[in-house]
């Protein structure tokens, strides 16, 4: 299998000057450079910088892939505007962790699954689908974190009796960005289920509660904030919408019952199971509908059987065999084995003298006791 891997960089709510895009240029002989974002790819060798210190230096979010199975992304925070203790309940050893490099927190999400290796992966555009979660993050929807914990549950070492981190609401219903995580940490579907089984309705803020609290801000905040976005600061927006929501007040939580990781794992299994069991009874009476279909034209099909063996061509072969074991299995539905029998035996003697034939009826378990 060849080597593949795959580096992307993007700005969420800023374009880079034109002398940072000069210098991130500079990185690789074959990086693709643009106002929002950069990549670059390698069927061999590797990139000769460290990815974090790019994004700590120009960008605010960053996506790995490689063939192997790492998956990586990483954003960056103001310090100012979050202390450590929101990620702290969900960090996981070399799969969810912050770490501080100048005025910035680095918020580093990994998949710890190594033995997802392939030939070919899906890597270009996708992180602009995942970029928004920055924002989001820093507004306070902490989704993006508990799916970070969630991918990893069955490959970081945990216990059974680890205690799963406080679930935030909303898990039923994920947004654009959020399913696109999930679909990246390739969450199990059964898994993220179980989990949002836990979790509240989200709650959103009336506009009317935001407009009240705007009136309640002190005209020299208002004043500060107006010169801010006149100077085009880019953090304003989740900066201002985290003071509103300081003025409103944040609602009790609804208390859940503490569970464990094996809770959530078992709960998967069951989840799992339950949709196996489904697709059986479905696939089963699929079955059984088209054995009903071909008992109302049981007799034109064993003539197209004797009309393609016939032509002596092994396509045709190849297509009566298929029908034979169609016929097969109605037999075995109806209960008329030794008629079918009968039949095959019948066929079998006729052309006993078509190699080609009697070993395609022998590969395929079509020959008559």
């Amino acid at each position: 299998m060849s080597e593949y891997q795959y580096h992307e960089w993007q700005t969420v709510d800023r374009p880079l000057t034109d002398r940072q895009r000069a210098e991130v240029s500079k990185l690789s002989s074959h990086i693709d450079v643009h106002s929002t974002g950069a990549w670059v790819e390698y069927s061999w060798g590797d990139f000769k910088h460290d990815p974090k210190q790019v994004l700590v230096k120009y960008f605010d979010a960053y996506l790995y892939m490689a063939n192997w199975g790492s998956r990586e992304l990483m954003v960056r925070f103001p310090k100012a505007l979050r202390d450590r203790q929101w990620v702290d309940p969900y960090c996981l050893e070399y799969c969810v962790e912050l770490s501080a490099v100048g005025d910035y927190w680095i918020l580093r999400i990994a998949l710890a699954d190594d033995e997802n290796a392939s030939d070919w992966i899906e890597s270009s555009g996708q992180l602009p689908a995942l970029a928004p979660l920055r924002n989001d993050i820093l507004l306070g929807d902490l989704r993006a974190l508990y799916l970070a914990w969630l991918a990893n549950v069955e490959y970081a070492d945990l216990d059974e009796d680890d205690p799963e981190p406080p679930v935030p609401a909303g898990l039923m219903k994920l947004t654009a960005p959020l399913n696109r995580l999930a679909q990246f940490l390739e969450i199990d579907k059964h898994l993220l289920k179980a989990a949002a089984a836990g979790s509240a309705e989200e709650q959103s803020t009336p506009d009317h509660v935001l407009r009240e609290a705007i009136a309640r801000l002190p005209r020299s905040e208002c004043d500060e904030l107006l010169w801010r976005l006149a100077q085009g600061e880019a953090t304003l927006g989740p900066r201002l919408l985290r003071r509103l929501h300081e003025l409103i007040g944040s609602p009790d939580p609804v208390a859940q019952p503490q569970r464990r990781v094996g809770d959530l794992l078992a709960a998967r299994n069951r989840l799992a199971k339950a949709e196996e069991q489904k697709q059986r009874r479905a696939a089963e009476a699929r079955r059984m509908e088209e054995l009903e279909a071909l008992s109302q034209r049981e007799a034109a099909v064993w003539q197209e059987v004797d009309r393609l063996i016939q032509t002596s061509q092994a396509k045709a072969y190849s297509e009566a065999v298929t029908l034979l074991q169609k016929l097969r299995d109605l037999a075995d539905y109806k209960g008329a084995q030794a008629a079918f029998e009968g039949r095959l035996r019948q066929l079998t003697q006729q052309y006993t003298r078509r190699p080609s034939l009697m070993a395609a009826l022998k590969a395929a378990g079509l020959t008559p006791p």
